[in-house]
């Protein structure tokens, strides 16, 4: 891998980055925006190796300043909108800390982030694509729907479409889909998925889980919101991994995520 550039975010954001040793082809590499990189890197540097797709493809990830476990308001903050309905707490419990600012966030990425990383690594800026898990997943739908930035593809696996009384939906319907008409888009999610959702209270188990939550249905959800793009004239595949929940279908959805780069590389 080639060494690091530095890539200064202004913010409290920390980046991780992938850049092929190979020579880039005319245009240069595609290249992956990976959210939640503290969860995702490793799950995509799996990915990309068992594909052999490392020297094909460039990856900036994500992630935070600070050691330890993932500050989960920040999270709250950078994916998701100001919550018009009570949520449920963090997972593991405690306050959130941040409302959410997604727009802020947006902003970061289109508007600074992506013009250095074109103008700086040897990269298409035809072919980017947006790549979300969970909180992040919903981030993704929502860029998508409101068509800031220049990517080629996008990427929910297990996106929390039920948030904030899975307000996204309703924006969905009603949202012209004009703009994303090239798009490609995949949403994935496990079959384990269904029944509780990924950020449950520490105090919610066992058989109240799901009505405490207003029964999320992960599931139900991204097959749902997949449809509605695909009814819409969008390019959107949906894909069910079966037998695995919210952690182990990471693997799964990030060796789909690289397939779909690979076919825009080869498109």
């Amino acid at each position: 891998m080639q060494t690091p550039p530095v890539l200064e975010t202004g913010s409290d954001h920390a980046l991780q980055f992938h850049v092929p040793d190979a020579d880039p082809p005319p245009g240069g590499f595609p290249l992956v925006w990976l959210l939640d990189a503290p969860t995702t890197w490793a799950p995509m540097r799996h990915a990309l190796d068992e594909s052999g797709s490392a020297d094909s493809i460039a990856v900036v990830g994500i992630g935070w300043e600070g050691e330890g476990p993932v500050d989960q308001g920040r999270r709250r903050r950078d994916f998701t909108l100001a919550a018009a309905s009570e949520v449920p707490g963090p997972r593991g419990g405690g306050e959130w800390g941040h409302d959410g600012d997604c727009g802020g966030f947006l902003e970061l990425l289109v508007d600074t982030l992506q013009p250095r990383a074109v103008d700086m690594l040897p990269v298409d800026p035809r072919r980017q694509v947006l790549v979300g898990h969970s909180l992040s997943g919903l981030f993704a739908l929502h860029a998508l729907m409101t068509g800031a930035g220049t990517f080629a593809g996008y990427v929910a696996a297990s996106p929390s479409i039920w948030w904030d009384d899975a307000r996204i939906l309703d924006a969905a319907r009603s949202a012209d889909w004009s703009h994303a008409a090239g798009a490609r888009v995949l949403v994935t999610v496990g079959s384990e998925e269904q029944r509780v959702g990924p950020e449950r209270p520490a105090s919610v188990a066992g058989e109240d889980a799901a009505a405490t939550l207003g029964e999320p249905h992960m599931v139900d959800n991204a097959s749902l919101f997949a449809e509605l793009l695909r009814s819409r004239g969008l390019d959107c595949r949906f894909e069910l991994f079966e037998g695995e929940g919210h952690g182990t279908v990471l693997p799964f959805a990030m060796a789909a995520a690289v397939e779909l780069v690979e076919a825009l590389r080869a498109s």
